[in-house]
């Protein structure tokens, strides 16, 4: 079965969260923090469950 484009988002989104969190927990800087809500945020708006 052939994934939808949303559903490749929604997998794109959740792995980029998973790596911008785990940057963040080991360098806790700004820039960091500021990328892991941003990740945050579009896991949010595709609706994927974190």
């Amino acid at each position: 079965m052939k994934q939808s484009a949303l559903e490749a988002q929604k997998i794109q989104a959740l792995e980029t969260y998973k790596n911008a969190k785990k940057r963040y927990l080991e360098t806790m800087s700004k820039s960091d923090w500021i990328a892991f809500c941003e990740a945050k945020r579009n896991c949010m708006l595709l609706g994927v469950r974190i």
